[in-house]
């Protein structure tokens, strides 16, 4: 969807399915459980600083300021996407009270002293080849100073025939049908998360399954 001309309309109205697949499949739950673990013990009023890599129409972001608000933090989110499209249909859909500032920029131009406490992604990761993988793991490890958390998927024959079948049963845009199967094709097994990790130098991270087949990679530092 990134390299088709499609016209704003046609893009915002793909990722407006993208965000109804990721209600469906729980995408939000494991990245909210890593960011409870990330805070505890943070008293109420302290600023939550997160970067969400890929953030393409903001629903992860939206999520998270309506959770850190409800736990009395202050979120400070910031949310990048090389797509300027993505920027356009993510202030089209964030109300005026969430002040979430949006960035069309490459990931890595971002620097450590940004002040970043969390890096985030969510099905950002199978996007990048394995040469930029470990980098990006590498990255996160010197920009975020509390830890980050990748939420990808896992690649399983069921997943990919399930989300074929419901893409279709639930006419989802096109783009969303084409590529949600391709995705799982292009996601990950236990094994590639371990020799990315060691080819990225970090031995203590933590890999988990979380339904609805996500295989999310953590660091809590």
């Amino acid at each position: 969807m990134d390299t088709h001309d499609v016209s704003e309309a046609d893009f915002a109205a793909c990722l407006r399915d993208l965000e109804a697949v990721n209600a469906l499949t729980f995408a939000a739950p494991p990245t909210l459980g890593f960011l409870s673990r990330a805070t505890a013990g943070w008293e109420p009023g302290r600023p939550l600083r997160v970067l969400d890599c890929g953030s393409g129409q903001g629903g992860m972001l939206r999520r998270i300021h309506r959770w850190a608000t409800a736990k009395g933090f202050v979120p400070d989110l910031v949310g990048v996407d090389l797509n300027p499209r993505s920027r356009a249909a993510a202030l089209a859909a964030t109300p005026a009270d969430m002040a979430i500032e949006w960035r069309t920029t490459d990931i890595f131009d971002v620097q450590a002293d940004d002040g970043f406490d969390v890096i985030i992604s969510a099905l950002f990761a199978h996007h990048l080849d394995d040469a930029d993988l470990p980098r990006f793991l590498r990255w996160m490890e010197a920009t975020a100073a509390r830890g980050w958390f990748i939420n990808d998927l896992h690649r399983h024959w069921f997943a990919w025939g399930g989300f074929t079948l419901l893409s279709q049963a639930m006419r989802w845009h096109r783009f969303v049908r084409h590529d949600g199967p391709l995705s799982v094709r292009r996601a990950f097994v236990s094994a590639d998360w371990r020799r990315l990790l060691a080819e990225a130098g970090i031995a203590d991270a933590t890999l988990r399954w979380h339904p609805l087949f996500r295989l999310c990679v953590s660091r809590l530092k």
